[in-house]
């Protein structure tokens, strides 16, 4: 007689020498032959990667911390300093990529750090924190073990689950399961997904889609300070902004802001990570450069 679905199912969660991929495929027919949707979707998010309402809702083992550092051309990768309550919000990763992603990034192949780029907006308000004549590019660096504690989380709440299962008499009959089986599984309150991963969502907020519809003039300063205004930011900070322009040489076509208006931005982002300005860090980051963008005729 064929051994159960879900013994089998334990067997290779508890093997760490079988391959993740074929365990997720083993426990997506499980699911799927349960009627389990949200164990579906997750175990399909797991193979497939977080995008989508799935993005949204990245499980806690996903979300990580990495190493602020800045690429510099002549010696290569650099720490990059910024104030606690900022650093404490960029440095986390939100890691979307498929288990097959994952093992191949913390296969070794890299030397054992693996890089994170920063979204374009969050990007550009991190180098223009830095002042000076050269700006470098702002990126966060991991080690190859937190991508394996990843793999590692799944393949331990998989196990964590297939116990459950047999716990609730759940087993199944070969690769089959009972009416009966079935019914237990939908009925039962110990096998919700919640009991296994702890999804926390989207850590740094959500995206911005502003840029387009900015009703900001160039050159026009009481346009922006209404935008601003609209978007939460206090009539004090949109003051210091305004004798920040006014104290900062005219920037160039480069796009890079003067040193007090990159400050005035370091202000506000390091506002958004504590909570004095009620939008998340890299919304902060786009609504301040795209409007700003807009305010010197950048775009």
């Amino acid at each position: 007689m064929a051994q159960p679905i879900v013994i089998q199912l334990q067997e290779l969660a508890s093997d760490s020498n079988h391959d993740i991929n074929d365990l997720l495929r083993k426990a997506l027919m499980v699911a799927t032959k349960l009627e389990l949707g949200e164990f579906s979707e997750w175990i399909l998010a797991e193979l497939n990667g977080y995008s989508g309402a799935s993005r949204d809702n990245l499980p806690e083992y996903r979300i990580i911390r990495g190493d602020l550092r800045v690429h510099n051309p002549y010696h290569g990768l650099q720490p990059f300093i910024v104030p606690q309550e900022l650093h404490e919000a960029v440095t986390l990763i939100n890691v979307t990529e498929s288990v097959a992603s994952l093992c191949e990034l913390a296969s070794g192949k890299t030397q054992g750090e693996i890089v994170y780029q920063f979204a374009p907006e969050q990007e550009r308000i991190l180098m223009s924190m830095q002042g000076g004549f050269a700006q470098l590019r702002p990126m966060r660096v991991v080690g190859a073990n937190k991508l394996k504690a990843i793999l590692n989380a799944v393949r331990t709440r998989i196990l964590e689950w297939a116990l459950s299962l047999e716990a609730e008499g759940i087993v199944g009959g070969g690769l089959s399961f009972s009416a009966s089986e079935k019914q237990a599984a939908m009925d039962s309150q110990s096998i919700r997904i919640e009991n296994f991963q702890g999804i926390l969502g989207n850590v740094l907020g959500g995206s911005v889609t502003q840029t387009n519809t900015l009703h900001i003039v160039a050159s026009d300063f009481s346009s922006l300070a209404r935008y601003l205004a609209e978007k939460g930011v206090k009539e004090a900070e949109i003051k210091d902004l305004e004798l920040a322009v006014r104290d900062d040489p005219e920037p160039g076509k480069g796009g890079s802001f003067g040193p007090k208006v990159s400050a005035w931005i370091g202000k506000m982002v390091t506002l958004a990570a504590t909570g004095g300005w009620e939008v998340g860090v890299a919304t902060a980051g786009g609504v301040l450069a795209a409007a700003l963008s807009k305010f010197y005729g950048f775009s």
